[in-house]
């Protein structure tokens, strides 16, 4: 059985839209990117006991961050979890890095003060347009972006300069995503097209584009993502009469050998889940 539980607190001001979610890998916060052109950070122990979201000594909002002058599009935390990173339609790519200490409200905020300390040790300016979606390399050492102006850009977070720009897609890229073993890099654009990146040399393994071929015009995002075993990588936006799909491109031959199929418009967005679930029936469990 699935639980949903939609926490009431969660919101940015204005009830502005929330566009990207991102959990801490240790598992105790949350940072969520607004319309309200603010990153927030929250409490997970407050979502995850019903108890504690009553309690007004527990902190539910624990840092709100108020750098970007327009919308923020995504937000990823590192995968060490020691720093948090937000892409933004103001082209700009900010790294905030959790310090010790308690934080602060922005000068002439009306934001309550930060119980944690997420300080802005990073900017990373080089897109054209806006940024849709940005992604850490499995060890932290390069961090990659997308962009409205066609781009991919691969930085070194702990330097701010480029690494290389790749330069495939014909239209918006709005989705990339690191192989977790770490040798290639997955991006998909407006193009229809997917390309798998060799981290090597940065040149072009795959494009791929014929499950796209019969989509539906242009989605917000195209966050497409990696299983954790690296197998296979899974698509956005594909369809197969009569279907939306999300088309699953297997490592090696990069071939679409099945869909997740379900949805009544286009998929936007695709996330495995980090834990291996198994049944609580012993008889199901060896099944």
């Amino acid at each position: 059985m699935v639980l949903l539980y939609k926490p009431e607190f969660v919101k940015h001001d204005g009830g502005s839209p929330i566009f990207s979610v991102d959990c801490h890998p240790d598992g105790t916060r949350m940072a969520t990117a607004g319309g309200d052109q603010k990153v927030k950070v929250w409490a997970l122990g407050p979502v995850k006991n019903r108890e504690l979201e009553g309690d007004p000594n527990v902190a539910r909002t624990l840092a709100t961050l108020s750098d970007h002058f327009n919308t923020v599009n995504c937000v990823r935390f590192s995968k060490n979890g020691r720093y948090l990173s937000s892409g933004s339609t103001d082209t700009s790519i900010f790294l905030y890095e959790k310090r010790p200490g308690p934080g602060r409200a922005a000068f002439g905020s009306s934001d309550e003060p930060n119980v944690e300390n997420w300080q802005n040790v990073q900017a990373l300016k080089g897109h054209a347009s806006d940024v849709i979606d940005i992604a850490w390399a499995p060890d932290d050492s390069m961090l990659a972006s997308c962009s409205l102006d066609n781009l991919v850009i691969v930085w070194d977070p702990a330097t701010g300069q480029r690494v290389h720009t790749l330069k495939g897609h014909t239209s918006f890229v709005k989705g990339v995503a690191w192989d977790p073993i770490g040798k290639f890099l997955a991006s998909q654009a407006d193009d229809k097209s997917c390309i798998v990146w060799r981290v090597d040399d940065w040149s072009i393994v795959s494009r791929i584009t014929e499950p796209y071929q019969s989509s539906m015009g242009a989605t917000f995002s195209l966050r497409l993502c990696w299983s954790p075993d690296g197998k296979a990588v899974t698509t956005c936006n594909s369809y197969k009469k009569p279907s939306h799909t999300a088309s699953v491109l297997e490592r090696g031959d990069w071939g679409s050998k099945f869909d997740f199929v379900g949805h009544k418009g286009p998929v936007v967005a695709v996330r495995f889940s980090p834990a291996l679930f198994r049944s609580d029936d012993p008889a199901k469990a060896s099944a």
